[in-house]
């Protein structure tokens, strides 16, 4: 394959991309992992919400299946995108069970009560779907370098949840009670999303250190997996209650109903951080 770039497209990345095989095994165990999780029954109470383990079944089969097939058959991809997207959702919630095991270890934060099985089934689930986007990003001769719209949609998505934070501060009474009213203007929020803004930012950029470069699309990558594990949990998990899929703490009363948009755009915000680091910054002098 050539690796002539033009000023739009840059060459898919190869040398990290897993073999099938390592896919394989991935999907396999978090399918076992599944399994068993299904026949325990009913999982820790602060996982109410989170996915149902035949979500991780159906997402593993849906990968394996999408990756046997040809490269240019027209379902393969589409298949593969779907076992992403629904692998995704199987990880949803793995940050809160690593800070309750952090707890259990006497970091202070939440309860330390874990479920270890569900840990592990996300962990899997997580990894599985790295696997399985790196095998079908595999398949692409080329991705187009994302444009400036990309930048944009960071500054946007990074907006909402400092801007009902401090809306919450400033006395609004719109779902309020899912913030027990904040006594402090929210500094943090505001720091940490403008910081994932200006990174995005930094992103799309020319740099011409490779350690500068190497350090940015670390830390894009780090930012794009906290963001999409939270916003999918709340995306995907208001849909399935919704659905009735799962009987989850979602409650649309007193407007909280606001809560679901908001905490999506985290989701948002970490698919625009996932796509400017897997491009990375350009090289100096590109146009």
């Amino acid at each position: 394959m050539s690796i002539t770039k033009t000023p739009h497209e840059v060459p898919t990345p190869r040398l990290a991309a897993p073999s099938r095989g390592a896919l394989t095994v991935a999907c396999a165990v978090t399918t076992v992992l599944a399994v068993i999780a299904s026949v325990r029954g009913e999982a820790a109470a602060y996982a109410a919400g989170f996915a149902p383990p035949w979500v991780a079944v159906v997402a593993c089969a849906l990968g394996v299946a999408g990756v046997a097939l040809p490269a240019r058959h027209s379902a393969s991809t589409l298949i593969s995108w779907t076992g992403v997207t629904l692998l995704s959702w199987a990880a949803a919630g793995l940050v809160f069970d690593i800070f309750r095991a952090a707890a259990v270890l006497g970091v202070p934060g939440l309860p330390p009560l874990v479920d270890w099985l569900g840990l592990s089934l996300r962990a899997m689930a997580l990894t599985s779907g790295v696997l399985l986007a790196a095998a079908t990003l595999r398949r692409a001769d080329r991705l187009r370098r994302p444009g400036r719209g990309w930048v944009v949609a960071a500054w946007l998505c990074a907006a909402p949840y400092p801007l009902l934070k401090a809306y919450w501060w400033a006395g609004g009474g719109l779902a309020a009670e899912s913030s027990g009213h904040p006594g402090s203007f929210p500094y943090g929020e505001v720091v940490a999303f403008g910081l994932a803004a200006v990174w995005a930012t930094a992103l799309a950029m020319p740099v011409r250190s490779s350690p500068a470069r190497a350090l940015l699309v670390a830390g894009g990558w780090f930012a794009a997996a906290a963001l999409l594990n939270l916003g999918a949990l709340a995306a995907f998990g208001t849909l399935a209650d919704v659905l009735r899929i799962v009987d989850g703490p979602i409650s649309f009363d007193g407007g909280q109903w606001v809560v679901t948009p908001v905490y999506a755009s985290w989701l948002a915000l970490g698919i625009v951080l996932g796509r400017l680091s897997l491009a990375g910054p350009p090289p100096r002098g590109h146009h």
